[in-house]
């Protein structure tokens, strides 16, 4: 006979691993039959009032019951909870971070005591629960031998009545960008047995992961079918056409069927996913629709024989006949050998529950979803395409066309590319030479690049590129003559630099301060970055200053920083400069920046305090240069912020950023009017050493585009990701911290009425920190506003949630320790970056 469930203990629960887009801290139990994971008082009502609706319950995980949180002031269930898989970057140390014991308890109906060990599971009858309550299911993925799991977000609209404002602007947002508008459904994420050739990619039982960022990013309206391809045809994992389109008939007949039991009832669901479970192991799916066939086909046999019969022998209202031996046969195979042992057990093994499972489609997620007699379907789910999942019954199998090709480019020429979010490409030289932004690229090497991103390889001796992975957009630019790219002035801009580095370290004073100015989208930045990277090249050591708060080097977004050159760059890093510091090794140095907060987009939005910071992090600068001999003969390079031409505020910027650094090359960037400004403004003034200032004019590149906001925000996104949890080569592993409101000491920036009273403000925990990164100031609990504003940076933590009714704060932070001892910075910029934990 079946064993009866029972209540385990605590220690016999441990992580559930089958995770790739929702909430951490879910558990199971270690036979692998019972899921459990924290749930809102919404969701235990909705599993248990399901009960009274057969139909709708057969399409969710089957409710076994539930169990109390014992420390619930550890977990707060976040509203947007996907229940059975959680993203694939959720940190490991999430279920330490949230030390959720579960007690042996079961919810029962009422006037009734469940024993305490031994008892069988009971459903919760109707029982209010109150937060601190884990929902206990049956495992979706038990029986199968290589799940293969996929996430599929539903709705148009993912917000619930009673959602904040806020929450409900970030939600439209996601559902704008997403195929949300358009399709009603996303990809959350996935699991793919064997889902890559390459073994660096999987993890340890073999799984290729896509997180949350792949159904966001990577998914359109136009490839949403590549992603169900990708989930399921595998020649890898032996899941041929024929297997494939079987599992893909199966999940369209079953969604079919779930619309229909919706279409049926009257509910409300908001942020409901359906979870798609079947066999990744080609040879396990195999056998089991063998198996599953047979028994079928022994039943039609049998069901054949008895509509003949016009009496039959029952037991307890169950129909017996000699006949059943097909269908035990059906179900063991011929094989007798193993059953010698089990006569007992006959009953246990008969029936289609003792088959190995094929596929598994339910509707989960209910934290936001209720009963509403009288108000008809839900909409929401059922007027949009999202149910229908167009084209699931009918993807054709993916004729995989080789995606390697070689590019050839002449002299001069440029490989110029386009990667979208969550894109990548691997780039090899087979021939000649090539640079990215300066850095020279080793032959027959494997550069990966990752979207979003912007960039070009170029030449100066002619190429051969073997580029695999698909772009955006790319193209080659040839040019009749070397001297007709852009690229050559830069070069000889270059040249002229390190002549005057090496008179400054003949004659042991300062070499160049150059800075880079223009308008928008004139290339500022990559052409700061290759001016260093040839330094480098060079043996010169510069110090390089990102005076654009609108972009981060070396840091986030909103900040100013400094930092010297004096190794090779990464060509493939995140931000395209390289990396700081951390606890583990890197495969390019490391740089060491000197960070100050400025936490706003543009310098204008308040020039005073842009100044005030600038001219410390100049500070910053003078000293390194009068303490490091070849750094002082290097000099600097500036990369400032876009200046339009008639901005009086924007060219005072400018002449403050001249002065503190005693800038004497001034390179415009493209022509407009802002040429002729500023060269009159710098026509007869000096530096401090008493120096001319040369102002010199640049065509930009035909190559530079301009970035829309939503590839800003995807590229600001991607930092603040890389920050703190590394990139494909270096995972890191960042701290989640819970903290009471009373032991942190946090300061908001003024809002702009306020600018002229005060630098900071106190400002207490509060849900609209929700997603901020906040600055961890180099400065004391005790110092003055004034103080904590000017301070550097030690680095930022990322608030996931803030429990206003227990005043407890959930943080993100890159390494462990108290976050009380050191003041906090709550800036306007980097905007939000929404649900960085799943």
């Amino acid at each position: 006979m079946m064993e009866e469930n029972r209540i385990p203990d605590r220690d016999e629960l441990c992580d559930y691993n089958y995770a790739v887009a929702g909430h951490a801290g879910t558990l199971c139990d270690k036979d692998g039959k019972l899921f459990i994971k924290p749930c809102t008082p919404t969701e235990m009502d909705f599993y248990q009032s399901a009960i009274k609706n057969p139909e709708f319950a057969d399409i969710m995980p089957r409710f076994m019951g539930s169990l109390v949180l014992c420390d619930p002031s550890d977990l707060k269930v976040d509203d947007a909870v996907t229940g059975i898989i959680s993203d694939a970057g959720a940190i490991q140390t999430a279920k330490e971070q949230i030390e959720a014991t579960v007690a042996e308890q079961v919810s029962r109906a009422p006037a009734k005591t469940a024993p305490h060990n031994g008892a069988p599971w009971a459903p919760t009858n109707g029982k209010k629960i109150k937060t601190n309550m884990a929902v206990v299911l049956e495992n979706a993925t038990r029986g199968f031998t290589k799940p293969n799991i996929l996430d599929v977000k539903l709705g148009t609209r993912l917000w619930a009545d009673d959602a904040p404002a806020a929450k409900k602007a970030r939600f439209d947002k996601i559902a704008s960008e997403t195929t949300h508008d358009k399709l009603g459904f996303r990809i959350a994420g996935m699991r793919v047995f064997r889902g890559s050739e390459d073994a660096t990619q999987l993890d340890k039982e073999g799984y290729l992961v896509y997180d949350k960022d792949y159904g966001r990013m990577t998914m359109t309206n136009d490839n949403i079918l590549d992603g169900f391809r990708h989930f399921i045809f595998n020649e890898a994992a032996g899941i041929d056409e024929d297997l494939g389109q079987a599992v893909c008939s199966a999940f369209a007949s079953e969604v079919s069927r779930i619309q229909e039991i919706l279409e049926a009832h009257e509910t409300r669901m908001y942020s409901s996913s359906l979870l798609f479970i079947f066999e990744g192991d080609g040879e396990a799916l195999s056998r089991a629709i063998e198996k599953n066939n047979a028994f079928a086909t022994a039943v039609e046999a049998v069901e054949a024989k008895l509509a003949n019969r016009t009496t039959l022998r029952t037991d307890s209202g169950i129909a017996m006949d000699d006949d059943d031996e097909l269908i035990q046969a059906a179900v063991l195979g011929d094989d007798d050998d193993d059953d010698d042992d089990d006569d007992d057990d006959t009953d246990s093994v008969i029936g289609p529950s003792a088959l190995p499972p094929i596929f598994s489609l339910k509707l989960i997620d209910f934290a936001h979803a209720q009963w509403t007699p009288g108000q008809g379907p839900d909409e929401n789910l059922l007027k949009g395409p999202g149910m229908s999942i167009p084209g699931l019954g009918q993807i054709p199998a993916q004729h995989v066309e080789s995606s390697t090709r070689v590019v050839a480019l002449r002299k001069a020429g440029e490989w110029r590319f386009h990667l979208a979010p969550g894109a990548t490409v691997s780039v090899k030289l087979l021939s000649g030479t090539a640079e990215k932004d300066g850095v020279e690229l080793a032959p027959r090497n494997a550069y990966k690049l990752s979207g979003p991103l912007r960039g070009k390889l170029l030449t100066w001796h002619g190429c051969e590129l073997e580029v695999d992975g698909r772009t955006e957009h790319d193209a080659t630019a040839a040019f009749y003559a070397p001297t007709e790219n852009p690229a050559t002035s830069h070069l000889n801009l270059h040249a002229r630099l390190a002549e005057m580095r090496g008179a400054a370290a003949r004659e042991r004073r300062e070499g160049p301060r150059v800075l880079v100015t223009g308008a928008r989208a004139t290339g500022k930045t990559t052409l700061v970055r290759t001016l260093a990277s040839y330094a480098t090249r060079q043996g010169d050591q510069p110090i390089v200053v990102n005076a654009d708060p609108g972009e981060g080097m070396l840091s986030l977004a909103g900040t100013l920083s400094a930092g010297v050159f004096a190794t090779v760059m990464d060509p493939v890093a995140t931000d395209g400069w390289g990396s700081t510091p951390t606890s583990g090794p890197s495969t390019v140095p490391v740089k060491l920046p000197l960070v100050y907060y400025y936490g706003r987009e543009s310098p204008e939005e308040d020039a005073e305090v842009y100044k005030q910071l600038f001219g410390r992090l100049a500070g910053g600068v003078s000293g390194r240069l009068s303490e490091d001999p070849d750094v002082k003969s290097s000099g600097v390079l500036v990369d400032s912020m876009g200046v339009e031409a008639g901005s009086a505020r924007g060219l005072d910027l400018l002449a403050h950023m001249v002065d503190e650094l005693s800038v004497n090359i001034v390179v415009i960037l493209g022509t407009s009017g802002l040429n002729a400004e500023i060269a009159k403004r710098f026509a007869t003034e000096k530096t401090s050493l008493g120096e001319a200032i040369q102002v010199i004019t640049l065509d930009k590149s035909d190559g530079v585009v301009d970035r829309d906001e939503t590839f800003t925000e995807h590229s600001r996104e991607a930092v603040i990701k890389e920050y703190f949890f590394g990139d494909a080569r270096r995972s890191l592993s960042p701290q989640i911290q819970q903290v009471d409101f009373d032991s942190l000491v946090i300061y908001r920036l003024p809002d702009y009425s306020d600018y002229e009273t005060d630098t900071l403000v106190r400002e207490e925990a509060c849900s609209s920190m929700e997603h901020w990164t906040l600055a961890i100031m180099h400065a004391s609990i005790r110092d003055s506003p004034e103080t904590i504003r000017a301070a550097g940076v030690m680095g930022f933590v990322y608030v996931s949630d803030v429990d206003e009714q227990k005043r407890k704060v959930k943080m993100l932070a890159p390494v462990s320790g108290r976050l009380g001892d050191r003041p906090l910075v709550w800036g306007r910029w980097p905007e939000p970056f929404i649900n960085l934990l799943g």
